[in-house]
């Protein structure tokens, strides 16, 4: 099942119902689940040239004040930064644990999904990224209500056009082209409807319901088995679709209550300035949307018994 928030001239509603947004959210229901990796983030003022360790590394150092502030829970998995990041995560009192499995972007997201489900009060667990500043202190609340309501059990964050201009050019373009092409693939197999308005999959932000059934859609491991082609050799399941994409996918075929809310996320003008017209990272988008719209085509036929898939879950 498919739910959208109304449009509304793409304005952020201030009451859902009966209740009160203010009455219904309460932060210590809300745990957030991320992960840090800066190996070569370094403490003090940056040196020019910054980089982007050190730049993230900032940026999550800033980010990990808001949840304090707005006394949400959080489990930080770190994947091996430096040890000046993780005396700065101490000396902020922020907890983290290390990751315990290496492979990618998934396993630290597990990690953190099995520490967030034994929190107690927790009622939503919050996917995000420790850069995306905006995410935490903006649109936390806006996003979280209709599982609070028990309206949906997976709510993807929706970005509006003022939130893309904040991006860098080439960003925006290649994640609206993927989303554009991720939803038509969706619909072309009835995982969508033809009037169901695209999901922000490019957005990466996943908010569930602490529930068995929700959990379990985001713990489970996928092996991808390799061709020799250049475009095999560079997907890895384990980055991404395993922990953002599959378990929406999953949702959608089981007619769970999958919502989509506009949020009014910015995003940091340090990054954009950081990343336009950096070649690198142009490679880097290109490359995600060819890998992970090819991982799509395998888990759907994964979902339809097709023997042409090379995709299995790993039990």
């Amino acid at each position: 099942m498919f739910i959208m928030m109304p449009e509304a001239n793409e304005s952020f509603p201030e009451n859902r119902g009966d209740e009160s947004p203010e009455r219904l959210f309460n932060p210590r229901s809300i745990g957030i689940v991320t992960g840090t990796f800066y190996p070569k983030w370094y403490e003090g003022e940056a040196k020019d040239p910054i980089s982007v360790d050190k730049m993230r590394g900032d940026l999550a150092l800033q980010t990990f004040k808001s949840p304090h502030e707005q006394n949400f829970q959080i489990v930080v998995v770190d994947g091996g930064s430096s040890d000046a990041f993780k005396k700065a995560l101490e000396q902020n009192n922020i907890y983290f644990e290390m990751q315990k499995q290496k492979g990618g972007y998934s396993p630290a997201r597990r990690q953190g999904i099995e520490r967030a489900e034994t929190l107690q009060g927790v009622k939503v667990i919050v996917q995000t990224e420790l850069e995306k500043l905006s995410m935490v202190s903006d649109c936390i609340q806006t996003a979280s209500l209709p599982i609070l309501k028990g309206e949906a059990d997976i709510v993807v964050p929706r970005r509006d056009k003022a939130s893309f201009l904040t991006y860098p050019t080439f960003q925006t373009q290649q994640e609206q082209k993927a989303n554009k092409l991720y939803n038509a693939i969706l619909r072309t197999h009835g995982l969508l409807k033809d009037n169901d308005p695209d999901l922000d999959f490019w957005f990466g932000q996943r908010l569930f319901a602490n529930t068995p059934e929700l959990t379990k859609l985001f713990k489970t491991t996928y092996q991808y088995r390799k061709d020799n082609t250049e475009l095999d050799k560079k997907i890895n399941v384990e980055m991404y679709s395993s922990i953002q994409f599959f378990p929406i996918v999953e949702a959608l075929h089981r007619r769970l209550r999958v919502e989509s809310v506009l949020v009014p996320y910015r995003h940091p003008q340090i990054q954009t300035t950081f990343e336009e017209d950096n070649p690198d990272f142009d490679r880097k988008r290109l490359t995600q949307r060819r890998t992970i719209i090819t991982e799509l085509i395998h888990y759907i036929r994964q979902l339809e018994n097709s023997p042409k898939t090379r995709l299995s879950k790993v039990l």
